[in-house]
């Protein structure tokens, strides 16, 4: 029985990749096209239409209309036996793109600049390709386009509008530019931070530059703040706990001559835990407003409603995920991480919710090449990853609705 099993698997895994290679070309310009009109959260109204659009062209019954309007939950439906979701986001950033391509934005200021026009294509890959095997599905596949990744929370939303009511289990991906295409990385456990992000807004007394004895100085006050945040994670955070506290934004005043009345201090907190993540917090409202203090100032200290949590992969699920993708793309391709990555994704909302796991896919043309990193005005989703993602994720939908594994 084991060789039967291990012989139809391979024959179905030598029909996707054929598969996969007929449908690329088509796939790659969905890409191009969804590249040229990138929108940020909760704004995809052409991104939805157009998915839409190719859902119906294919066939496939989907609701529309979830997480603030524009994400979309498709279902490929087998039989009646477990559901598994794939998960995509679908929202670019607020970034002027600087790549000179011929598929570059069209839209100003606008981009997507973290590949999010790639996991879609690879989503809808995976979909063209598993329409082939839909009669014999023992279960049903579920695909969600999300919205409202970049800092939108989205996933908080898509679990509202219930898009995981039913679902068994979860997976997901994202590109990334330290590993070279055709590979995937992947971590159990811990594998993603925490996220959340800080504003400190500093009352001072505004005066002239020539007397500042006069006035309370903000920006000297938020100067200093910013400098003794540096001393947070080095002076108070266990050195075998990561964490991150990063300014990212100071504003303050509108010419040269003139002390400001106030100034703004805002920035990011990455941690694994919670006690860690309550440590970050106390200390940066202490500093903060006592610093101020010091220097006859005030200040308030705001952070996030809805931070990112740590994102934690499934134990059982990460395996089958590994052996799924060795078997896919070959054992050589799989890259067992190490150490956690301090950036969020809120993916981690999903996995709280039923098991699953996240995976990185390779972006770089080769090993050690330079690739631009996310959030660059220069990224663009490298199409020869596509084969890699769509295979994955095609191939851990048929072995997880095949599987008789226990999932909590």
């Amino acid at each position: 029985m084991p060789q039967k099993v291990g012989l139809l698997r391979h024959v179905m895994r030598e029909l996707i990749r054929q598969r996969i290679q007929t449908v690329l070309p088509e796939v790659i310009d969905l890409r191009h096209e969804l590249h040229t009109h990138p929108e940020i959260r909760f704004e995809e109204t052409w991104t939805s239409e157009f998915i839409c659009g190719v859902l119906d062209a294919w066939g496939i019954p989907y609701q529309r209309g979830l997480a603030k309007g524009t994400g979309i939950v498709a279902t490929i439906e087998g039989g009646a036996g477990r559901t598994i979701a794939l998960r995509s986001d679908i929202d670019g950033l607020e970034i002027a793109e600087a790549t000179n391509l011929p598929y570059a934005s069209r839209i100003p200021e606008r981009m997507h600049a973290c590949g999010h026009d790639g996991h879609m294509a690879a989503l809808l890959g995976v979909a063209r390709v598993l329409l082939d095997f839909r009669d014999t599905l023992a279960g049903s596949v579920r695909l969600l386009f999300q919205p409202g990744e970049e800092q939108g929370g989205g996933a908080r939303y898509m679990i509202a509008d219930g898009a995981l009511d039913g679902v068994d289990a979860i997976f997901g991906m994202h590109g990334w530019p330290q590993l070279e295409a055709g590979k995937i990385a992947v971590k159990s456990g811990s594998l993603m931070a925490s996220a959340d992000f800080f504003r400190i807004n500093i009352q001072g007394k505004g005066c002239h530059g020539a007397d500042p004895a006069s006035g309370i100085d903000p920006v000297l006050v938020a100067a200093h703040i910013t400098t003794a945040l540096q001393a947070v994670v080095s002076r108070e955070i266990d050195p075998r706990k990561p964490a991150v506290v990063s300014v990212a934004h100071i504003d303050a005043g509108s010419t040269t001559n003139i002390i400001p009345d106030t100034a703004l201090i805002e920035g990011t907190i990455r941690s694994f835990d919670a006690e860690t993540d309550a440590m970050l917090r106390e200390a940066i409202e202490r500093i903060a407003c006592g610093t101020a203090k010091t220097f006859r100032a005030s200040a308030e200290v705001a952070f996030g409603e809805k931070p990112y949590p740590a994102l934690v992969n499934d134990q059982a699920m990460t395996q089958m995920l590994i052996r799924t993708a060795s078997e896919a793309i070959g054992e050589d391709n799989v890259v067992i991480i190490e150490e956690p990555a301090m950036v969020a994704e809120d993916f981690a909302c999903y996995l709280e919710e039923v098991p699953g796991a996240f995976f990185f896919l390779g972006m770089a043309d080769a090993p050690g090449q330079p690739y631009p990193t996310l959030h660059s005005p220069y990224y663009d989703f490298n199409d020869k990853a596509l084969p890699t993602g769509i295979a994955t994720m095609a191939e851990l939908a048929l072995r997880f609705i095949e599987n008789k594994m226990s999932v909590r």
